[in-house]
């Protein structure tokens, strides 16, 4: 393809991808929301109110913002959601737009959503979609949320190491948030991990840590949580003393929950202290999650065959028990569902990365072989083919140079021809006039003669192709661009109409009446008078407003009139204007000052 086709191409492309650009411009997003996203992760109850008292959006884009701003506050605050139908309406249009931070967020509550509708393998997908976004944003919070999520899924379902890895970026990105209690969070899911995998000194060293953390941010609440989740790990080592202490310090805490005081039940069985331990056990079965309740039960059981005194339990107790171990074990299927998928998911993702990267090297190895198969048979053509362009490109530039100069020139002779033939009465006017015009003329002649030959010279280069014809349809372009502009331009003064009473019949000008067309000088030719006065400040302002006159094709004697002097005056008017600007500029007396002022 030849080097103009080329430019042609580049230049449309430009122009399509402008115009979409300019289509598909987005709308600001409303006050209501932009303030409910603002307060969202500090006041999350008083970002829903306001969503809710604000009208539903029209737009397609500020309604996916609103439903997943809705969502994100009802999934802060624990509220039910029943269905995904609200956030996936902000998934859906998101994810065909190319805003990674919005596609990462809609792609995080689908799958919190999700998570909480126990569906966990569409919930992970979800996750790993997120997750995949996240490196096309640099939002911190957003980059933390998505990856403690998907390290909460890993966890629970004993995928560990996986769940460790994750969970070590969710830190990275804890530590450049605001948000201290992101950091001792991320701490706290590391000790977590650490208790599953068994490494229980490891688990200890982290949740001291994030009670570190959370006694720095001073975060009661968090503390209590972290201090009773560390106790459980004292309990596994056998520490049941230490545990207790701990214990007692959350129970006396506003922070009381079912775990803590299954906890200390576990903990008084170990130290023989069973009254205690029944009475923290029973406080412990008002735990809403399975898990915990299946372990009270359990251990209910254990205390009924110790203690003589609650043995008529047991078989309560042995039932309530078999009850939940059955719901576990049906979780627990789950899991193993989790883990082969991820594991077939891997094993995929490997084969078909081998397979990319076996066909990227045929690929190339072909491309380089084709490549040089092309660059040896055609090189020498394309630069000859090359300089013939170049040639022709440059003579029809100076062709189209020749013409545009022929149109102006052909303008100002009928100007001036229009201007004699109604000024021949000041037959002391019309010398310079004459001579301008036979000076017109007689270029003409000459860019005639240049653009014939220009022509002759082209005619020799042309190529016999679509492409020769590029440099034509340029110029053809830029002249009709021209004619354009001038036809605009003549339009434009056509809306005063006060020039056409002053062209008809010229009166004696006001002060106000030449502000007004210095006014229609400036809009109509870009500040002319402005600019005239800037580029030659030895002009006075009488003789700005002969050369505004002059640039609104006012005649010699419409000039008089309207400056109330006689046409010989505005003939010495216009010669000392002409010395001043011309000594100003340093070019020639050959053009005449009409000539210049209609060029400027």
């Amino acid at each position: 393809m030849k080097p103009n086709a080329v430019t042609c191409l580049l230049l449309i492309f430009c122009v399509m991808n402008l115009f979409f650009g300019c289509s598909q411009r987005k709308a600001a997003p409303l006050p209501e929301l932009e303030q409910a996203e603002a307060v969202m992760f500090d006041y999350p109850d008083s970002a829903l109110r306001i969503l809710e008292s604000m009208p539903m959006p029209a737009d397609k884009e500020q309604h996916a913002l609103w439903c997943l701003l809705v969502t994100q506050a009802k999934y802060k605050q624990y509220l039910p959601i029943t269905s995904d139908s609200l956030i996936r309406i902000a998934y859906d249009y998101y994810k065909l737009t190319d805003n990674a931070r919005r596609k990462a967020m809609a792609a995080l509550y689908m799958g919190n959503v999700n998570y909480e509708l126990q569906k966990i393998e569409t919930s992970m997908a979800y996750y790993l979609e997120a997750k995949d976004e996240m490196v096309h944003t640099d939002d911190y919070t957003l980059g933390y949320l998505v990856m403690s999520s998907l390290g909460d899924l890993y966890l629970y379902r004993d995928l560990t190491d996986y769940a460790l890895e994750v969970i070590q970026k969710s830190y990275d990105y804890a530590v450049k948030t605001p948000y201290l209690k992101y950091k001792a969070y991320a701490l706290r899911d590391m000790a977590r991990v650490y208790a599953v995998k068994d490494r229980l000194d490891s688990a200890i060293v982290y949740y001291n840590k994030a009670i570190g953390e959370t006694q720095k941010a001073n975060l009661s609440d968090l503390e209590q949580a972290f201090k009773n989740e560390l106790a459980s790990i004292y309990i596994l080592l056998g520490d049941s003393r230490k545990a207790l202490d701990l214990k007692k310090e959350v129970i006396e805490s506003p922070y009381r929950t079912a775990q803590i005081y299954y906890g200390m039940g576990v903990a008084y069985i170990n130290v023989h202290e069973y009254d205690s331990a029944y009475y923290c056990l029973n406080r412990a079965l008002g735990a809403s999650n399975i898990y915990t309740r299946g372990a009270v039960y359990q251990s209910l059981l254990s205390l009924s065959k110790r203690c003589p005194q609650y043995r008529d339990y047991a078989l309560q107790y042995s039932d309530s028990l078999r009850f939940y171990e059955d719901s576990i074990r049906s979780i627990d299927k789950s899991k193993e569902i989790v883990v082969y998928q991820e594991q077939i998911k891997q094993e995929k993702l490997k084969l078909e990365k081998a397979n990319a990267t076996r066909w990227l090297l045929v690929s190339v190895l072909a491309g380089v072989v084709l490549l040089a198969l092309l660059v040896y048979v055609y090189q020498r053509r394309k630069i000859v083919l090359h300089r013939k362009e170049e040639e022709l490109n440059r003579l029809g530039l100076r062709l189209h140079e020749h013409e545009s100069l022929m149109d102006r020139n052909n303008a100002y002779i009928a100007e001036l021809e229009a201007q004699i033939a109604e000024g021949r009465e000041a037959s002391d006017q019309l010398g310079e006039q004459e001579e301008t015009l036979a000076s017109l003329r007689k270029e003409n002649d000459s860019l005639r003669r240049d653009a014939d030959r220009l022509r002759k010279e082209m005619e020799k280069l042309r190529l016999p192709s679509e492409e020769s014809g590029g440099t034509e349809r340029i110029a053809a372009e830029l002249r009709q661009t021209r004619q354009e502009n001038e036809e605009l331009r003549i339009r434009m003064l056509e809306r005063y109409p006060e020039l056409s009473s002053l062209h008809a019949h010229p009166v004696y000008l006001q002060a106000e009446g030449m502000s007004r067309l210095r006014q229609i000088c400036d809009t109509v030719y870009g500040g002319f008078c402005r600019r005239l006065s800037q580029s030659v400040p030895s002009l006075s302002e009488y003789e700005v407003e002969l050369c505004c006159l002059i640039k609104l094709r006012f005649t010699v004697g419409e000039i008089a009139a309207l400056l109330g002097i006689s046409p010989s005056s505005v003939s010495t008017s216009k010669h000392r204007v002409k010395k001043k600007i011309y000594s100003c500029f340093g070019i020639t007396d050959k053009k005449s000052l009409d000539l210049w002022v209609w060029e400027a």
